[in-house]
C-alpha cells in the first residue's frame, strides 16, 4: 500500500482542491496534483475539516456503562423497572451495575424501591451525574465491611438508605475493577469524526493510566489523548502516549465551598507549572471559582469545566485573564425539558451559556462531558444554534450560535481550547474528518450521518 494518500475534489475553506497525505502529515493542497503511486480517494466535493476534538470526556465511564445497563435511554419508571429486572434475572449470583439513572424520569430511588425489584440480587446504580450510586441491600451488605464511611445517605432512624455521595474510589475498592474495553469508544468517537479528546476523569491514578495506555497501544483507542487528572508524580507513566493538560480541580457545595483553600490549591499548581481545569457547575460553584481564581490570580491555561450556571457579572474577570470556559451544548438538547421545570427562575438567564459569554469577551471550547450526556458533536452543535429541547421547546434563545461557531469550539488545539480553529493546511498533521457533502450544506442541519471518512495522523480510522 502506498504511503500516499491523496483525497481529491475536497472542499476546504470553500476551495475545490486536492490534498496530499505523506504518512502522517498534510503535504500539499492544490487544484491538480500527481497521483502517480498514491491511494486516491474522491471527495466528492464534501467538505474536508480537521478532525473534531471533544475537550471533556471520561473515556472509562463511557466503557462501563457499554458494559452495563444503559438507563440513559429509558424514559419513565415502567422501562427502568423491567429493564433493571430483567438485568437482575439474567446476573446469578454476579453483579448488575446500570447507569443513567434519573430520578425525574425513572422516579425516587433508595435500597427498598430496588429490592422489591431485584430481590436478593447485588445491584449498583449510578446517577447520571456520576456523582453518586444507589445499592440494593445484598449490594450494600457486600460492600459493607463494619463502619460505613460519610457519603453513605441514612435515613431517620440512622439505617442506610442505599445512596452514596462521592464514594467511587471506595465502591470500586469493594466491589473490584473490571477493566472495560475501549474498542467500541474508540470505534464510536472515529464515527463522529472525533480524533483527539481530553479526559476530564479526575484523580486518575496509575491503574486507570495504565488501561488507557494499553488502549492507545493495541490501537483499540486511535484518538490523540490529552489528560487532566494527572499528578505530577504521575507525569513519567503517561509521557510519549498522551498529553498532559491542566490540573483538574473538583468544587463541590455539597461537600463545602471554600475560596480560600480552592485559592492556595491553585496557588500551588501555578507554582508547579501548571494550569487549572476546576469543574464548577452550579452558581454557587462558579462565583467561589471565580473568587479563588482572583485571590489566586490565573495563568495561561486555566479553565472552568461546565460553568452551567455562570452569572455574567464575572464575564469581565474570565476575558481579561483569558479563562476558558469548556461548555456542553449537548445539555439544552438533552436536559433542557427538566431544567425549564425545575432550575430557579434566577438561574435560567445564566444557563448553559454561549453567546454572551462570546460577545463578552470569554474564550470558549465545547465538550459532551460524556457518558453524561451523548458524545456526538454534531447534536451539540445542532443544539448550540437551536438551543432547541428534546420536546421542541426553547431554552435561553438569546444564547444561540451559528452551528460554524459551535463546529469552531471542536476544532481547537487540546492544549489551547478557546484558541484559533486548527485548519487543513501543509504541514499539518493528518488529522482529518471528511464530510459526505459541502459544509453549508451539513452545518444547516448538522448530523453525525454526514461524517464520511475520519483519519488519525494519516492512518484511516473510519469509513
Amino acid at each position: 500500500m502506498s504511503m500516499r494518500t491523496v483525497i481529491r475534489n475536497a472542499e476546504v475553506e470553500g476551495r475545490r482542491v486536492s490534498v496530499v497525505i505523506d504518512r502522517d502529515v498534510v503535504v500539499e493542497l492544490a487544484e491538480f496534483v500527481d497521483l502517480d503511486d498514491a491511494d486516491v480517494i474522491d471527495a466528492q466535493g464534501g467538505a474536508l475539516l480537521p478532525g473534531l476534538h471533544d475537550h471533556h470526556v471520561h473515556l472509562l465511564a463511557m466503557a462501563a456503562r457499554r458494559e452495563g445497563v444503559d438507563l440513559d435511554p429509558l424514559n419513565d419508571r415502567q422501562q427502568f423497572e423491567l429493564a433493571l429486572q430483567q438485568a437482575a434475572a439474567l446476573s446469578g449470583a454476579g453483579w448488575v451495575r446500570a447507569s443513567g439513572y434519573d430520578e425525574h424520569r425513572h422516579g425516587e430511588l433508595d435500597r427498598h424501591r430496588l429490592d422489591a425489584l431485584v430481590g436478593s440480587r447485588k445491584v449498583r446504580v449510578q446517577h447520571r451525574s456520576g456523582l453518586a450510586w444507589i445499592l440494593s441491600s445484598a449490594a450494600l451488605e457486600a460492600v459493607s465491611d463494619g463502619e460505613l464511611p460519610e457519603g453513605v445517605e441514612r435515613d431517620g432512624d440512622g439505617q442506610p438508605t442505599g445512596r452514596l455521595l462521592r464514594l467511587d474510589g471506595w465502591l470500586a475498592e469493594r466491589v473490584g475493577v473490571v477493566t472495560p474495553s475501549l474498542s467500541e469508544v474508540g470505534s464510536d468517537l472515529a464515527g463522529f469524526g472525533i480524533t483527539g479528546i481530553t479526559d476530564a476523569t479526575p484523580n486518575l491514578g496509575r491503574g486507570r493510566i495504565e488501561v488507557l495506555r494499553q488502549a492507545k497501544a493495541d490501537g483499540s483507542l486511535p484518538q490523540r489523548l490529552t489528560l487532566l487528572g494527572v499528578s505530577d508524580d504521575e507525569r513519567a507513566a503517561v509521557e510519549g502516549w498522551a498529553m498532559i493538560g491542566p490540573a483538574k480541580v473538583l468544587v463541590d457545595e455539597v461537600i463545602g465551598l471554600d475560596p480560600d483553600l480552592l485559592a492556595q490549591l491553585i496557588t500551588a499548581h501555578h507554582a508547579a507549572g501548571r494550569a487549572v481545569a476546576i469543574h464548577a457547575v452550579s452558581r454557587a460553584e462558579t462565583v467561589t471559582t471565580a473568587t479563588a481564581f482572583a485571590l489566586a490570580g490565573m495563568r495561561e491555561g486555566d479553565r472552568i469545566e461546565h460553568g452551567s450556571v455562570l452569572p455574567s457579572d464575572l464575564d469581565s474577570l474570565l476575558a481579561s485573564e483569558r479563562v476558558t470556559v469548556i461548555i456542553q451544548p449537548g445539555l439544552v438538547h438533552e436536559r433542557g425539558d427538566h431544567y425549564l421545570d425545575v432550575v430557579d427562575s434566577d438561574d435560567l438567564p445564566f444557563l448553559h451559556r454561549a453567546a454572551s459569554l462570546l460577545n463578552a469577551g470569554v474564550r470558549v471550547a465545547a465538550g459532551s462531558d460524556a457518558p453524561v450526556t451523548s458524545v456526538d458533536p454534531w447534536l451539540a452543535i445542532a443544539a448550540a444554534s437551536s438551543r432547541s429541547t428534546r420536546a421542541g421547546k426553547t431554552l435561553g434563545g438569546a444564547e444561540r450560535v451559528d452551528a460554524e461557531i459551535a463546529l469552531g469550539w471542536f476544532l481547537t488545539d487540546p492544549l489551547d481550547p478557546g484558541g484559533s480553529v486548527r485548519r487543513v493546511r501543509v504541514g499539518a498533521c493528518a488529522d482529518l474528518c471528511l464530510l459526505d457533502a459541502p459544509l453549508a450544506t451539513v452545518l444547516a442541519h448538522p448530523d453525525a450521518s454526514h461524517v464520511r471518512m475520519t483519519w488519525v495522523g494519516g492512518r484511516l480510522v473510519h469509513s
